[in-house]
């Protein structure tokens, strides 16, 4: 079955999905580019659309895709008394706000009676999600609906979220409009005076808010605010660092001090993070984190038995060579160490010499770090 298509019309600059970090950070703008968890709920969400779980790749997505079609089959009975007037499924809803507007897609909408609506939007991760009173992906998904179909009195708002076993709703009125748009207007006006200001420059510390967000922002490691708290964090860990001023990030002492500070940070992060680990696999339950098992690296041992093997299932000696980086600096040692004694750099920088006239070693380019 032919996969939808949503790439016609794009994000908007303040979508409804990344207002929860713009009212936590004017100055919050995610990264570019996707994710494994962000890319398997776009496959889930394009199997629910046309309900087909054909194309998803895992057990995980398929019984994902279930439970969502499972629980809102079971909730929307809650509403079979009624005439159901509209159904809509990726519905695009813009989203008029005081000088300044949105647009975003919500998943699935039953109109009943002509009057009211509900509002369903699927999560497929494990994250922990405002109830939609207080979210701001729902709150805009809301008034864009209410605008659109101006007979509706009611919304009801939910949330499926499988991984957490959790369904979230809650009734939105037409009289919730006047405060829904000034709440939405508030957060992206702010965003829309802050966010530009990082194209020139940084903007002011009073208008940065650092939160558990800023790992996704993309201007994370330049943010004078965020870097305040980590020199706080650090002080906490040895005090007797010096005050820095995270506004002189070019002068050459604060340089230095912050060099040191984010060794320390970086130090106790990766001690932190092995001991959260540990303390998952010892059994510990934790709100939203998982363990997830990584993959495991695999070493040739013996490389003449590997290629000799390889050779049986068909893999000749240079096919296996244009799959492998060689480690240069060893063979070269490799060489010099047949050299008598005294001749062995010699013989090293003759080999690479030599590998190097003939085009065969790439160079990537120099790096650099302070110590």
């Amino acid at each position: 079955m032919n996969q939808p298509d949503h790439s016609e019309r794009g994000h908007a600059e303040f979508s409804p999905s990344s207002l929860k970090y713009v009212a936590g950070c004017a100055g919050y703008k995610g990264r570019d580019g996707s994710s494994a968890a962000a890319e398997m709920g776009t496959r889930i969400h394009e199997a629910l659309e046309i309900e087909d779980p054909s194309n998803l790749q895992s057990e995980e997505e398929v019984s994902i895709y279930q439970e969502i079609m499972n629980d809102q089959a079971e909730y929307l009975m809650n509403f079979d008394s009624l005439e159901l007037t509209e159904t809509h499924s990726e519905i695009m809803l813009d989203v008029a706000l005081n000088g300044t507007s949105t647009y975003g897609t919500c998943d699935f909408l039953n109109v009943y009676e002509g009057t009211k609506g509900v509002l369903i939007d699927y999560k497929t991760g494990i994250s922990k999600i405002d109830t939609p009173d207080k979210n701001w992906q729902s709150k805009a998904y809301t008034l864009g609906c209410f605008q659109k179909f101006p007979k509706l009195e009611t919304i009801e708002f939910v949330f499926f979220i499988p991984q957490r076993n959790e369904i979230l709703s809650h009734t939105f009125k037409r009289s919730d409009v006047k405060q829904l748009t000034e709440e939405l207007s508030e957060v992206i006006i702010k965003g829309e005076k802050v966010r530009p200001k990082w194209d020139t420059g940084t903007p002011d510390l009073s208008e940065l808010t650092p939160t558990v967000d800023c790992r996704f922002c993309r201007y994370e490691d330049v943010c004078p605010a965020l870097g305040g708290l980590v020199v706080e964090v650090a002080k906490k860990i040895n005090p007797r660092l010096p005050d820095v001023d995270i506004d002189s990030t070019e002068d050459p002492e604060v340089v230095e001090q912050l060099w040191a500070i984010a060794k320390i940070v970086t130090n106790w992060a990766e001690g932190f993070k092995k001991r959260a680990v540990a303390l998952a696999e010892d059994g510990v339950e934790l709100p939203t984190l998982r363990l997830k098992k990584l993959g495991v690296r695999k070493k040739v041992t013996d490389p003449s038995t590997f290629i000799s093997i390889a050779d049986k299932y068909g893999v000749d000696t240079e096919t296996i060579l244009s799959n492998v980086s060689l480690p240069v600096s060893k063979i070269a040692k490799a060489v010099g160490d047949t050299a008598e004694k005294g001749g062995k750099q010699k013989l090293s920088a003759e080999f690479l010499s030599e590998c190097q006239d003939a085009g065969i070693i790439e160079e990537s380019p120099s790096r650099h770090t302070l110590s």
